[in-house]
């Protein structure tokens, strides 16, 4: 099969595209499994619906694929150290603090915590496009992380801009 596109020239292009940073876990019989994630998105409201892509070849891959639960931890920007530990292979909850109270591995401190079950799996590549019905949220503040052009930084919110769309009522980004 010929690709049109070289693989660099596709990662070049995919890293000028901002996203935030979540860890991915679940529980199973041998401890906790997790892995690094900027492929995370909301799907549907109604049920509430997100998906996160899960490559193949991921340590992880066995563990958070066969669990009834996985956890998402949307992270904040004083936490790229626990991107980068995820990223990596070896023990990587080793001095990680965890919420406590739910039956998923929760990063504690992080911005946004999803419970979610399994709604649907979709072969796409070297991934699997992992869908999760959201039956739990913890929310807390502070600034997200963020990965751009392959490096994790923090996100400056443009107050001016962000004040003159909640005074418009803008909920929306116009095409």
């Amino acid at each position: 099969m010929s690709h049109p596109v070289a693989k660099t020239d596709f990662c070049d292009a995919l890293s000028r595209f901002a996203s935030g940073v979540v860890i991915v876990a679940a529980r199973t019989p041998e401890g906790p499994v997790g892995f690094t994630a900027s492929a995370f998105s909301s799907v549907s409201l109604d049920p509430p619906l997100v998906l996160v892509c899960v490559g193949k070849a991921a340590s992880a891959y066995g563990g958070v694929m066969g669990a009834a639960r996985f956890g998402i931890s949307v992270l904040q920007d004083k936490q790229a150290w626990l991107a980068r530990q995820f990223a990596r292979s070896g023990d990587r909850f080793a001095g990680v603090p965890l919420a406590e109270g739910q039956g998923v591995p929760w990063i504690a401190r992080a911005l946004a915590l999803l419970e979610c079950r399994p709604h649907a799996r979709h072969e796409a590549g070297d991934h699997v496009i992992l869908v999760g019905e959201v039956v739990a949220v913890r929310i807390a503040s502070g600034k997200p992380l963020v990965h751009y052009g392959r490096a994790l930084g923090g996100f400056e919110l443009d107050v001016a801009l962000a004040h003159a769309n909640a005074t418009a009522g803008a909920s929306r980004v116009e095409s």
